[in-house]
């Protein structure tokens, strides 16, 4: 059997990054120290930092694992809104499991969001900022609409998907969600996985890949962020099924956030009852949620609105030292001014 080590035909320098990145063991531990303080039905609740600073909340996204916001020291997104004086706490949701793929977009939004935000509520004696990441940030939106929230941050968050050049829309308007779910029960994070590669092969296929070749001689850090990003980019967990197709059916199919029509336990989602202050961050070249999504929150809520754009792609809100510049430093100031 071929060892990743004697991969037949490979340059020098790709096989001393191979076998660089095969001795790595550290790839999956977390960057910042966290504590779990107490579980939801479908989540585990992590603090990060000191109790007694004040609290924000990150919703992440269903879809893929947290650990990008905590992928090294030098761009952990998490670090650095500790060290700039909030105490983080992360909602870590649980692989659904088979017997979970009835679970709702209700469940995840009216019961465990909402459990989150209270228990940090009496922690605090204050209500925290919620920070939604992606699809995290349309749950963030959704709860926003429904209870009075202090503040609201959305990263790459698709609001408008009825805009020219959204690829996931247009391919979601081919899907009949519903019978796929009933004919594979919970989509598998690596079939997840494999559609949002289609939707930009050549970067994130032989363009990434062709990279690999100057890890040979890097320094330890830089391989183990490679390996970071690899483990986190193909290491999806599975989706519930019905919530699933819920989430695609009305935010990709029916533009429900901007079109109406989204309904969560009988109560309709509203964009125009968002009153509290928002910052709404995008990046310029991101293919999975094109810049005219993200940017049309502006036009929906009731609250302020900072729209800040930054260069590059969807990851590059996380992890490019251009965010860890400009994005986390304005967005730390514009919290302190709440």
């Amino acid at each position: 059997m071929t060892r990743p080590t004697d991969t037949p035909g490979a340059a020098p320098e790709l096989q001393r990054a191979l076998a660089r990145a095969a001795r790595l063991d550290g790839a999956n531990q977390p960057v910042t120290p966290a504590e779990p303080v107490t579980e939801t039905d479908n989540a585990t609740l992590y603090r990060y930092g000191h109790g007694d600073r004040p609290p924000l909340l990150i919703i992440y996204s269903l879809v893929n694992r947290p650990a990008i916001l905590d992928l090294s020291s030098q761009r952990s997104v998490v670090r650095r809104l500790v060290d700039g004086g909030l105490c983080v706490y992360l909602l870590a949701w649980h692989p659904p499991g088979a017997a979970r793929r009835y679970l709702r977009l209700a469940d995840y939004i009216l019961g465990d969001i909402a459990e989150a935000v209270a228990w940090i509520g009496n922690a605090h004696d204050q209500s925290p900022h919620l920070l939604g990441v992606c699809q995290g940030g349309v749950l963030a939106l959704c709860h926003a609409a429904l209870q009075p929230c202090r503040s609201l941050t959305t990263l790459a968050t698709p609001v408008d998907t009825g805009t020219d050049g959204d690829q996931l829309a247009a391919l979601a308007r081919a899907i009949d969600f519903d019978a796929l779910v009933q004919a594979t029960g919970n989509p598998s994070g690596q079939g997840m996985a494999a559609v949002f590669a289609s939707l930009k092969p050549f970067a994130l296929g032989p363009q990434r890949y062709g990279g690999l070749t100057a890890l040979a001689d890097a320094d330890a850090a830089a391989v183990e962020a490679f390996m970071r990003m690899e483990r986190w980019m193909y290491d999806g967990p599975d989706l519930a099924g019905q919530a699933f197709a819920e989430f695609a059916r009305a935010i990709y199919q029916d533009n429900a956030l901007v079109e109406g029509g989204l309904m969560l336990d009988g109560q309709p989602v509203r964009l125009d009852r968002i009153g509290c202050p928002v910052f709404n961050a995008l990046a310029e070249d991101d293919h999975l949620v094109p810049p005219a999504a993200a940017a049309a929150l502006e036009r929906h809520v009731t609250g302020r609105c900072t729209t800040t754009t930054l260069p590059g792609g969807h990851l590059g809100l996380f992890i490019s030292a251009e965010a860890h510049r400009r994005l986390y430093p304005a967005l730390l100031d514009w919290l302190q001014t709440l």
